[in-house]
Parts: C-alpha cells; structure tokens; sequence
C-alpha cells in the first residue's frame, strides 16, 4: 500500500464512509447474524456521521491513500460524561472504526487509534472505551494489541 494520511473526514467523505460502514456490517453479519441491516441504513448511518461531524465533542478521521484520494478507513470518536458510580469527567467513546481489508496489518488502524487518542487526551479524557464484537477474532486481537482490556461484557438475550 502506497503512503496513507489521517486527516478530519469532511462532507465529501460522506459516501465513501458509508460504503465503508456497509463493509464493516457485511463482515460482522458473516461472524454473528445478529447483527443486521438494510440498503437504507446505510443513508441514515450517513446522517449519522454527518451529525457528528458537526458536532463539538466529537471527531469523524478517515484515512486517505496519499496520491489516490481513495478512503480505506475511518473512525469515530467522542466525548461522552460518566455515568453515575464512574469516576468524574469525561471519557473517549470509539463508537465506530473500520479499515478495508487490504489496507490492514499496515499500521492503519493503529494510526487511527493514537490520533483519537490523543484527542481525548487533550480535552481531558482519562479513559477511553468501545464495543468489540466477541465474534470478531481479529477486532479482539488489535484491541488487545492496543492496550485494551475487557472491562464490561454486553450481554444479550433475543426475544
């Protein structure tokens, strides 16, 4: 893979985004059925992000191919208050993050990580968290990688 950038993901990322989200739901749907989705889901993830970039306490990178201009990743992040019980402040939220597969295992992701990282970091943030599907073997594993470690277990129960 040639050279990539993080840079903020600005409107016209929009659709690349969602086709990348369309991707990420694909692969969690392969490993875990549960996780479902339509075609139209993939406009209002749009609005989504598009919501988000806007927002003040939040922050949408995308990683762009240097030369190319293609899009091959993103990552969403923001700064959420502390639930009752919690130690006070705030904390970093990764509430999406996905890279194409053939751009994984080139330092892409972790690129992704230590930029958000770092902006939690600068606005006060003294942990960070993110759900990771226990179907997804690899997605464990950078987690893992990045010095993550399971806190709290999602538990799930279909009716």
């Amino acid at each position: 893979m040639a050279g990539f950038c993080i840079r903020e993901a600005r409107r016209s990322d929009l659709n690349a985004i969602g086709e990348l989200w369309s991707e990420l739901m694909s692969l969690h749907h392969r490993l875990d059925s549960r996780f479902q989705y339509a075609q139209r889901d993939q406009q209002e993830y749009i609005k989504h992000t598009y919501r988000m970039m806007k927002a003040r306490d939040a922050r949408v990178l995308v990683v762009e191919v240097e030369g190319t201009g293609q899009i091959v990743g993103y990552l969403i992040g923001e700064l959420q208050p502390r639930s009752l019980g919690a130690s006070r402040g705030v904390y970093g939220f990764i509430s999406d993050v996905f890279v194409s597969a053939s751009c994984r295992r080139k330092g892409v992701g972790k690129a992704l990580f230590l930029e958000i990282k770092h902006w939690f970091t600068l606005r006060g943030a003294t942990s960070l968290g993110l759900y990771a599907s226990v179907a997804n073997a690899d997605s464990q594993a950078f987690w893992q990688a990045m010095g993550l470690q399971p806190y709290l277990t999602l538990m799930h129960l279909d009716m």
